[in-house]
């Protein structure tokens, strides 16, 4: 987003642990490897779209355990390929299923944008790549022979102006997000949004009530402070 101010598109990619089966796959070869996309309006809230490239993060997982639910089926995958809602089915050799979920519902598209992010940040950087990326969960065993050097990353920012004034995109900008964002919502939807929308209007909401904090995060906050030795301020 830092592009915005500069009257350029942002475009961010990163590669990750090795935590997302390709389409037709038991292997995990993948990370979530998530793609970023800023685009600048003028009197419109700007296009912000922040996704992974699995059908879901690896954080959402973390959160159904600390809640002991059950994962929506379509995100995950027991090692020997089957569709599974454990949300600890990780830790057992499963993996993260590419967006689309399976081959009828796009999961090649998912497949192949992951594969994208995993070239543009690994390969193309000199870092490693596929399932050689440093895995950070714990139950993930480390790589042997690495081909590159650390996480990879993509940064690109992109001139509005080596194509056309920016002032005249952004009021075109303006326009596309204006008509998007007034699209008739289908039933039981108050309003179409555009991607950035849910985000700015959470962001407000926190930074007025607070961020709420389940009590297996504060547990582990507190052991994780005792264990340390680490006093917060109030003590």
């Amino acid at each position: 987003m830092k592009a915005l101010e500069e009257d350029m598109i942002g475009i961010v990619m990163t590669n990750g642990s090795a935590l997302v089966a390709p389409t037709f796959s038991t292997e995990r070869l993948l990370g979530t490897n998530p793609i970023c996309v800023a685009i600048p309006a003028g009197k419109e809230s700007p296009f912000v779209a922040d996704l992974a490239t699995a059908a879901a993060a690896n954080g959402k997982l973390e959160i159904l355990q600390r809640k002991n639910q059950k994962a929506p089926a379509g995100w995950i995958q027991d090692k020997e390929g089957n569709i599974s809602t454990n949300p600890h089915e990780l830790k057992g050799g499963g993996a993260l299923l590419p967006l689309g979920s399976d081959r009828e519902h796009g999961s090649h598209k998912g497949y192949a944008l992951g594969a994208i992010v995993d070239i543009f940040s690994g390969v193309l950087s000199g870092a490693n790549y596929g399932p050689w990326v440093p895995p950070f969960p714990a139950f993930v065993p480390i790589p042997e022979n690495m081909p590159g050097e650390g996480i990879g990353h993509f940064f690109g920012a992109m001139r509005i102006d080596a194509f056309r004034k920016a002032d005249s995109f952004k009021k075109d900008m303006d326009q596309w997000l204006k008509r998007f964002r007034e699209a008739k919502p289908a039933k039981g939807f108050e309003q179409v949004l555009v991607p950035g929308d849910p985000e700015r209007e959470m962001e407000t909401e926190r930074k007025k009530n607070g961020i709420p904090l389940m009590n297996a995060v504060v547990e582990d906050l507190h052991y994780l402070a005792e264990r340390f030795k680490i006093s917060s301020p109030e003590q």
